[in-house]
């Protein structure tokens, strides 16, 4: 019901699924939009899509890979349902984004901010060899009361302000921040380097994923 709307209002590139999924570039970075609302599951074709998009960027011409999509896989905020939904979103699509070096993944849902250090597997790694997550649905704070659960992997919260995101890259690095509206003050920046091309191959531990209270 939500996405009627949405779909029959706008456009997007005829390249997947209508508005839900679909990929298009802008300057140096590639942008995948996925659903979360689809299955997103190994072998449907929601997955066969991404994986396949991922692998035919040519770095050469867009050295960044964002992913997006409405909900976000790595969140600590106290959303016990939409807790669950972000952990089987790790167990299923994390691997893939590593594989194919996605340098960042930003995601709504929740009327908050909130970043992570470059994770795999639960795990802050290195800049340059894991996935940076950024929630930002900050134009509606007013609607957010919930507090943050404590992982080691998240960065920064703020679920008191308006504010916006904006992003900058070149060849060699990509600069985020956090902007609050109306005081126009930057209260997070995350710079991340490129992806390095020697990562070395990491063990995803799918089992130490769990429901925390």
């Amino acid at each position: 019901e939500c996405g009627v709307p949405t779909y029959h209002r706008y456009v997007s590139p005829d390249n997947g699924n209508g508005v839900f999924w679909y990929s298009f570039d802008y300057g140096l970075v590639h942008v995948v939009q996925f659903s979360s609302e689809h299955d997103f599951r190994p072998g449907t074709r929601q997955y066969e899509w991404l994986e396949k998009d991922l692998k035919s960027v040519d770095r050469s011409r867009t050295p960044w890979v964002v992913a997006t999509s409405h909900r976000p896989l790595y969140t600590s905020q106290e959303q016990y349902s939409d807790h669950v939904v972000g952990l089987h979103m790790i167990m299923n699509l994390e691997e893939l984004f590593y594989r194919y070096k996605v340098n960042i993944h930003l995601s709504g849902h929740y009327h908050s901010y909130e970043s992570t250090c470059a994770v795999v597997s639960g795990d802050c790694v290195k800049p340059g060899t894991g996935t940076v997550y950024i929630v930002v649905g900050t134009s509606g704070h007013s609607l957010e009361q919930q507090d943050y659960m404590k992982y080691p992997w998240s960065k920064y919260q703020n679920c008191d302000k308006f504010g916006y995101q904006r992003m900058t890259a070149n060849s060699t690095h990509m600069n985020i921040q956090w902007v609050t509206a109306p005081e126009n003050r930057i209260l997070d920046e995350v710079t991340i380097p490129t992806w390095e091309k020697n990562t070395e191959t990491y063990l995803f531990k799918k089992d130490k994923f769990h429901f925390r209270r």
